[in-house]
């Protein structure tokens, strides 16, 4: 009996250990120390102690480098976690794995994804007990995706709730900071600016209390804006010059951005020019960090190579003097004036190349600084963009709902052709490149939004389409080509068929690429009409189709690519 007792005491302080490992380090990570973070957890990763424990580690890992934007180096940490989770039977770990990977996907914007990782999470759920800090991250992260997805106040402040509750009964407080945060942000929604302000102080002091780094630093954007929205500029100017302080202080980039914006559009709506300029300067030098090494490397170099430039061009002046002197010796009058002009010539070339050189410089900072403020004005266009094209979806897709069965046929076609700009536009603004789009990537989304339509109407669709780049306007065309055609197909095509098959191929040979659509439908076309939409469409894209009717329907062209 005392050797068992033993056995069980040696399991508990063994587990206990793991438990104190990982909360130290999550501390550090909540503290802002990522330096030390990172050195602790790569020396725990050496001999962990077990499995449990070195997903713990390779989560904290991914988690530093989320935070400090290096989404390449999270997701390769995430990779090796997903090959540890194939060969373990842990619920709680892949419960975890999941809730986490979701919060990696609405971090960078990607919200279908998210959704589909906090939908396997929720299976779990439901047939395995997860503990509570957990499920505490679970509702936490469906209280965010209703807030930024779904805009649906009241499911953000139901599943803020149920995080809250968890959180407080397993003492998570990062998960209770920002459940507080999430149901404060319900209330801002609904105007009730007063109480919202009450809450973020409390926030503000609850994580001074408990040293939580980042949230402070999260929760002084939220209450500067509501602030604004209050109508306590001045107030919120203060805070937000507090606020920035803290950041710079701490490094954290993203909110030393954000409280920057801030205080630039407080100083501008209060006429105060000289002032909001100075910190829409200041937003544009935070830009360049990233790029702040490499530029003053190349700045050092060009800098040394003009000095050497110099040297050599002194030291060549120097050296004519002196043959001037030696000269001037023994020859007459003349050569000394003949070298003193060419002295003279020198001097005025050196001068001339320095003034130019300094003037060159002078308009490539003024461009550099046009350039980037263009970016970032171009950066926000895309971003209201994007939210205005999401805003019609939602607008439409609510109307759907209310409408009888017969009328909605219309309004879905209008609401897939919007949502394959908006499919384009997503794409343009996420690449580097914003003339052209990937042909796979972006037809894949496309072909993703029916997935629920091909199911309802027991449609197979045969995908294949080769990844290549395709120019902005042309593959706006194609997209509401596929779109027009899909839509098309499930209404017209098929007549009491049980297999109902639709087949597009959009390959690049070379310099050209081809369009294949096709469908297996049963229904008369031998005295159908090209549809209007389709035949402007390939108009615009200057193309010569061809329809075949006899077995379906399909029509296929080929395009240059430039």
């Amino acid at each position: 009996m005392r050797k068992l007792l033993l056995v069980i005491l040696f399991c508990q302080l063994a587990h206990g250990q793991v438990d104190s490992i990982v909360v130290v380090g999550q501390r550090l990570i909540y503290e802002n120390n990522d330096a030390k973070a990172i050195a602790y957890f790569n020396k725990h990763l050496k001999k962990p102690e077990n499995t449990v424990q070195k997903v713990h580690l390779l989560l904290g890992l991914a988690e530093i480098y989320k935070l400090n934007l290096d989404y390449n180096t999270a997701n390769a940490y995430y990779i090796q976690i997903s090959e540890i989770l194939k060969n373990t039977e842990n619920s709680q770990l892949k419960f975890l794995y999941y809730v986490k990977m979701a919060e990696f996907y609405r971090k960078r914007g990607f919200y279908t994804q998210a959704i589909e990782k906090l939908d396997k999470a929720n299976m779990l759920r439901k047939i395995q007990v997860i503990d509570d800090q957990n499920l505490a991250n679970f509702y936490s992260r469906k209280a965010a995706i209703f807030t930024e997805y779904y805009s649906i106040a009241d499911s953000t402040l139901f599943y803020a709730e149920k995080a809250l509750t968890y959180a407080t009964k397993s003492k998570d407080l990062n998960t209770v900071f920002y459940s507080k945060m999430e149901i404060a942000c319900v209330y801002e929604r609904q105007n009730q600016f007063k109480r919202t302000i009450t809450e973020f102080e409390g926030l503000i002091s609850y994580a001074k209390m408990n040293n939580l780094v980042q949230n402070e630093a999260d929760v002084y954007i939220n209450y500067i804006n509501v602030l604004i929205k209050d109508k306590q500029i001045q107030n919120a100017l203060e805070e937000a010059i507090v606020a920035l302080e803290f950041a710079r202080k701490q490094q954290l980039l993203y909110n030393e951005n954000m409280l920057t914006i801030k205080i630039y559009e407080i100083y501008k709506s209060l006429e105060n020019y000289e002032e909001a300029n100075k910190y829409l300067e200041l937003r544009l030098e935070l830009a360049e960090r990233y790029e702040k090494l490499e530029h003053n490397k190349f700045l050092f170099e060009l800098e040394e190579k003009y000095r050497l430039a110099e040297k050599e061009s002194q030291l060549k002046i120097n050296a004519l003097e002196l043959l001037n002197k030696d000269k001037l010796l023994s020859s007459n009058q003349m050569r000394f004036y003949i070298t003193f002009l060419f002295f003279i010539i020198a001097v005025l070339i050196t001068i001339l190349i320095a003034y130019f050189l300094k003037r060159t410089n002078r308009t490539n900072k003024k461009l550099q600084f046009l350039s980037q403020q263009n970016e970032f004005l171009l950066s926000e266009a895309n971003h209201r963009i994007n939210n205005n094209l999401q805003l019609i979806i939602i607008l439409i897709t609510g109307q759907l709902s209310k409408l009888p069965e017969n009328e909605t046929v219309a309004i879905k076609s209008i609401l897939d052709k919007i949502n394959s700009i908006a499919v384009l536009h997503r794409h343009l603004y996420q690449s580097d490149d914003k003339s052209k789009v990937n042909s796979y990537k972006y037809l894949s989304d496309i072909c993703s939004s029916f997935t629920d339509l091909f199911a309802e109407n027991n449609l197979e669709c045969q995908f294949e389409v080769d990844e290549f780049e395709l120019q902005a306007d042309v593959a706006m065309y194609i997209g509401l080509l596929f779109t027009e055609l899909c839509v098309n197909s499930m209404k017209h095509a098929f007549h009491n068929q049980e297999l109902k098959n639709i087949q597009f191929e959009l390959a690049c040979d070379g310099e050209v690429f081809h369009f294949n659509y096709s469908d297996n439908g049963s229904t008369d076309k031998s005295n159908m009409e090209p549809p209007k939409l389709m035949n402007q469409l390939c108009r615009q894209l200057k193309v010569t189709y061809h329809l075949n009717v006899e077995n379906g329907f399909s029509i296929s062209f080929e395009k240059e690519l430039n």
